[in-house]
């Protein structure tokens, strides 16, 4: 991985706007560590767009929250799809009419594609950070990707490799979240007591997902199978760390509905995803980037997914890779769980979890897999990298001109 530059070209006089569009909350948070990254290193930029919390914090001028966007699957989409597709075209309008320095997509594919084409068709330089998942289905999308994006950062060293594969440049740039998180946290003892937790907990991080469809489907099984290892394990504090794109109202039925010993245990809080999963002795996870977050902060874990049956069926005839889990993607093996729609109920969520709670030679395993894949993802700097190439796109759209 190479270092991240540590000088960037003179800026051109003036504020350059650059719209960013990230349509889901891990995008959010990897959209807001790229503008701060840019109010250091590049003062000029200003950045507007579709985002959330995070990137409104940082400085974006949002025009839309991700929460109109932070949908999942194809009958979860239909309820709302009239609304998302005239956002899209509201965006994608404004794209082209107001021609931006340049356009930043992060991730959300299916909304963010309407945008690349509308920009580039207006000569708008345009950067996709954190690409689609084409090596995992979709590969029509290449084209997509070579004609109407000028710049591809990527995020793991497989997918770079694939992208080269198909004659298609990709900077690597390193995974966002060695940048977000403090590795290495602080010692176990001091994130209790910031959790407020007492020295000697045994905590497990329960994560049913950022998406209302995907939290509602798995946190039953995940409280369920809290509640059947309390038989083995009676000590167990489960706590879930609600994500922004989850409101209170959200999760009040999830957590109302859950076996009565669990609610006696659970702990809610506002996020700290990284504190509980640092703190945790396992973890219960919907496969997505909290899985990542799992890998580079040591935590086992059992990664569950589940999605309408419709989008299930599509997803078995389009997809071709053999995981979900990007632990598993890195290390080319399965290292970690994935209970897959059907197959994540209580008790195999349970059954799968149990080991990794009891210590032995089958946690002692999983913590040298996790360290070693976590290892392959490099170090910091994916902000500077990917603002570098940001820079790059921005200069050679002007030299067209």
């Amino acid at each position: 991985m190479p270092e991240a530059p540590a000088v960037f070209s003179a800026p051109p006089r003036g504020r350059a706007r650059v719209m960013i569009s990230a349509g889901e909350p891990s995008g959010d948070m990897h959209a807001a560590a790229l503008v701060r990254e840019a109010a250091a290193r590049r003062p000029d930029l200003a950045f507007f767009g579709l985002g959330g919390d995070l990137m409104a914090a940082a400085g974006v001028e949002l025009l839309a929250h991700l929460r109109e966007t932070a949908l999942m699957g194809f009958t979860e989409l239909l309820g709302s799809l009239r609304r998302v597709l005239k956002l899209r075209s509201r965006l994608a309008a404004l794209a082209a009419a107001e021609k931006p320095a340049a356009l930043v997509l992060i991730d959300s594919p299916d909304f963010n594609f309407a945008l690349a084409k509308a920009a580039k068709r207006a000569g708008v330089p345009v950067v996709w950070y954190i690409c689609p998942q084409v090596w995992a289905w979709r590969r029509g999308r290449l084209k997509l990707l070579r004609d109407f994006v000028d710049r591809r950062a990527v995020i793991f060293p497989f997918e770079a490799d694939f992208f080269r594969r198909a004659g298609l440049p990709a900077d690597l740039v390193g995974h966002p979240l060695l940048d977000e998180l403090r590795l290495p946290p602080k010692p176990k003892a001091e994130i209790l007591q910031d959790l407020e937790l007492p020295p000697e907990s045994r905590v497990v991080a329960v994560l049913p997902g950022s998406r209302r469809a995907m939290a509602k489907r798995l946190a039953g099984p995940m409280f369920g199978a809290i509640d059947l290892l309390l038989d083995r394990f009676p000590d167990l504090t489960p706590a879930v760390p609600r994500a922004q794109s989850l409101s209170p109202d959200d999760l009040r039925p999830l957590i109302e509905a859950a076996p009565e010993r669990v609610r006696r245990r659970l702990k809610i809080y506002d996020g700290r995803s990284a504190e509980i999963l640092a703190s945790a002795e396992a973890a219960l996870l919907a496969s997505g980037t909290s899985t990542v977050e799992a890998t580079l902060l040591g935590a086992p874990m059992v990664a569950a997914y589940r999605t309408s049956a419709l989008s299930w069926l599509a997803a078995r005839l389009l997809v071709r890779t053999p995981f979900v889990t990007a632990a598993n993607l890195v290390a080319g093996r399965a290292i970690v769980p994935e209970l897959l729609q059907s197959q994540a109920t209580a008790g195999n969520l349970a059954a799968a979890l149990a080991p990794l709670l009891a210590g032995g030679d089958r946690r002692a395993q999983t913590l040298k897999d996790l360290a070693e894949t976590a290892a392959r993802l490099g170090g910091p700097g994916a902000a500077a990298r990917t603002l570098a190439v940001l820079t790059q796109a921005m200069e050679a759209g002007r030299a067209r001109v």
